[in-house]
C-alpha cells in the first residue's frame, strides 16, 4: 500500500482539523488504494496504551492486561471467530460486531471508497489539542447554543483555545463547528433538527428526552475501571418529564445517544420531500424527473428512492467504517485519554504516561480537577463509549453517507420553507428570528451532518478526527454507491440521467 503523505503527521494535519476542516482535508489527503484483505503492512493499528481496550481486564490504573491485548491482536489479524470468542471479556458488556469489519474487503464499492489517514499519536501536540476541546465540551455541556457570545465560560473557553492550531481562529460564532459550507450560518443547530416531520398521515413534533443540566459521568477512577473492565455502571442520566427540543450541546448528545443509525437522515429526507404526490419541486436539476413530460421518478430517483436510500447507503457506510476502526486503526476512546491525563495530573511525568504535557498544565482540566477531584474527561453517558474503537466515527460516517446522497437528490441552493427555532424554555417553537440568514436545504443538510458527527464529541466519546475523518469517509461511500445506483438503472443506462451533481463538503461541485 502507498505510504501516507508526510503532511497528514505534521502542523498541516492540525490546520486540516481547524478552521478549514473538511476542504483542507480533501486537498492534503492522498488518493488512496482500494481496501485489501488486514494485514500489518496495510494498518496502523495500535498496540499498548495508545489502543481501544474496553471490555477487557484492566488494573486499578486502568491499564489493559498485556495478555489479553496479545489475544486480541491475534483475533483481529486472523478473523477467526474462535478467536473472538477466547478474548477475556467477562462482564456485561460485549465488544460491538468487531465480525462486521471483515466484509468491507469483500464489497463491490470497496475499490471506490477512500481508506483514512494515520489516528494522531499518542503523545502528538495535535492529540493533545483534540482532548482540550473535549474538555472545555465538557464544561459548556448546559450552555444553550445560541448564548455563547455571551456567556463567560465560553468566552475563557475561546481564550485558551486559540492558544492551539486547531481552534486559533475560533470565535463564539464558530466554537465546536466544522466548515462545510453552510454550517456556519445562523443557529448551531439544524432546521432538520426542529422542523416537523411529516411521516405520512402522521405528523411528529421534534421535541425530544433531555437530561438534568450538570449530570456527569467517569469522574472518578474506580469508575473508569469498572467500565473499561466491562461492567456496566451504577449511575443512571435523568430525564425531564416534559419532551424539549434541543437547545444545549448536552441536549444534542442525549439525541445521538439512543438514535437509530440513520434516523436523523430519514427525517430530513422527509421533510425535504414534503408533498410526496408533488416531488418535483424538490428535485435537483440534474434529476430527469424534475422536467419529465411525462412521468414522475418514485421507486427510481423519486421519493421512495431517497427514504430506501438511507438505510441502504448507511449499511455500507458503517462496514467501511467499521473495517477502518477494528482493522486498520483501533484508536483508543476520549475516556482513555482521559485516564492518562489524570495520571499525569496526580504527579506521573507526561513522557513516562505517553502523552502531551501540554494538556495536563491545561486551564480546562485544571477546572475539571477542581469540580471533580480528578481530571478524568466527564463524559456524559453512564456507560461512557461503546464497547468499539474511536476512529472514525460511525455516526459521522453515516451523516456523511446520507447527508451526500440528499444533496445529490435535492436542489441544494433551494431555501427552507418556514423555517423554524425553539422558545427559549424548550418547549415550543417559532418562527426563525428573521435577522438570521435563510436557512437552504444544502447548508442545512451540511449542519445536520455536522450537529450528528460532533455531538458525539460533545458527549465525549469522539475525537475531532473521528467526526472529520468519519464524514469524509461516508462522503466516499455515498460517490461510489450514486455511481453504482446510476450504472445500474434504466435512465442511466439510456443516457437519460447523465448524473448527480452535488456541492462535497469541502466546498467543491462534484459529478457522479
Amino acid at each position: 500500500m502507498k505510504q501516507q503523505d508526510d503532511t497528514l503527521n505534521s502542523p498541516n494535519r492540525r490546520k486540516l482539523l481547524a478552521g478549514a476542516t473538511l476542504a483542507s482535508a480533501a486537498a492534503l489527503a492522498p488518493s488512496r488504494a482500494p481496501a485489501q484483505a488486514t494485514t500489518k503492512s496495510n494498518t496502523t493499528r495500535a498496540m499498548g496504551a495508545d489502543a481501544f481496550s474496553k471490555t477487557l481486564p484492566h488494573d486499578a490504573n486502568g491499564v489493559a492486561d498485556a495478555n489479553a491485548m496479545k489475544q486480541f491482536e491475534s483475533a483481529t489479524e486472523s478473523g477467526r471467530i474462535a478467536e473472538w470468542e477466547a478474548i477475556p471479556v467477562k462482564n456485561e458488556i460485549r465488544l460491538v460486531n468487531p465480525l462486521a469489519a471483515y466484509a468491507w474487503t469483500n464489497d463491490p464499492l470497496a475499490k471506490d471508497v477512500i481508506e483514512l489517514p494515520p489516528f494522531p499519536k499518542l503523545d502528538s501536540l495535535e492529540l493533545a489539542e483534540q482532548a482540550l476541546e473535549l474538555y472545555w465540551m465538557a464544561l459548556l455541556r448546559d450552555v444553550p447554543l445560541w448564548d455563547y457570545s455571551r456567556n463567560s465560560l465560553v468566552r475563557d473557553a475561546i481564550l485558551e483555545l486559540r492558544k492551539t492550531t486547531l481552534n486559533a481562529q475560533a470565535t463564539p460564532e464558530t466554537l465546536f463547528r466544522l466548515a462545510s459550507p453552510g454550517e456556519r450560518s445562523g443557529h448551531y443547530l439544524s432546521q432538520y433538527l426542529w422542523m416537523t416531520i411529516p411521516y405520512g398521515a402522521h405528523i411528529t413534533y421534534q421535541k425530544y428526552r433531555t437530561i438534568h443540566r450538570g449530570v456527569e459521568f467517569v469522574t472518578q477512577r474506580n469508575e473508569y475501571v469498572r467500565i473499561a473492565n466491562g461492567e456496566w455502571p451504577a449511575g443512571i442520566a435523568n430525564h425531564y418529564a416534559d419532551d424539549l427540543y434541543l437547545r444545549t450541546g448536552r441536549d444534542l448528545g442525549e439525541y445521538v445517544h439512543w438514535d437509530f443509525s440513520y434516523q436523523a437522515f430519514i427525517d430530513a429526507a422527509a421533510i425535504v420531500i414534503g408533498n410526496p404526490h408533488r416531488p418535483r419541486e424538490a428535485l435537483a436539476r440534474t434529476n430527469p424527473y424534475k422536467t419529465s413530460r411525462s412521468m414522475n421518478g418514485f421507486v427510481s430517483f423519486g421519493p421512495a428512492f431517497a427514504m430506501n436510500a438511507m438505510g441502504a447507503v448507511s449499511d455500507c457506510a458503517m462496514r467501511a467504517c467499521w473495517y477502518e476502526k477494528w482493522i486498520r486503526h483501533r484508536a483508543l476512546r476520549p475516556e482513555a485519554y482521559g485516564v492518562l491525563v489524570d495520571r499525569v495530573a496526580r504527579g506521573e511525568r507526561a513522557q513516562s504516561v505517553g502523552i502531551h504535557p501540554m494538556i495536563a498544565q491545561s486551564e480546562a482540566v485544571k477546572r475539571v480537577r477542581e469540580k471533580y477531584g480528578s481530571a478524568l474527561l466527564p463524559q456524559a453517558y453512564p456507560e461512557a463509549s461503546p464497547a468499539h474503537p474511536a476512529y472514525p466515527s460511525g455516526h459521522a460516517a453515516i451523516a456523511g453517507a446520507c447527508v451526500t446522497v440528499l444533496k445529490a437528490l435535492f436542489d441544494e441552493k433551494r431555501e427552507i420553507r418556514f423555517p423554524i427555532q425553539p422558545t427559549r424554555d424548550g418547549k415550543d417553537w417559532e418562527d426563525l428570528d428573521r435577522t438570521l440568514p435563510r436557512p437552504t436545504v444544502g447548508g442545512e443538510l451540511n449542519k445536520l451532518a455536522a450537529n450528528i458527527a460532533v455531538g458525539r464529541n460533545i458527549a465525549g466519546i469522539h475525537w475531532r478526527s473521528d467526526a472529520v475523518e468519519g464524514l469524509r469517509l461516508g462522503e466516499s461511500v455515498a460517490l461510489a454507491w450514486l455511481k453504482a445506483e446510476r450504472m445500474k438503472s434504466v435512465e442511466g443506462k439510456q443516457g437519460w440521467l447523465q448524473g448527480f451533481e452535488l456541492t462535497d463538503f469541502a466546498g467543491k461541485t462534484v459529478g457522479v
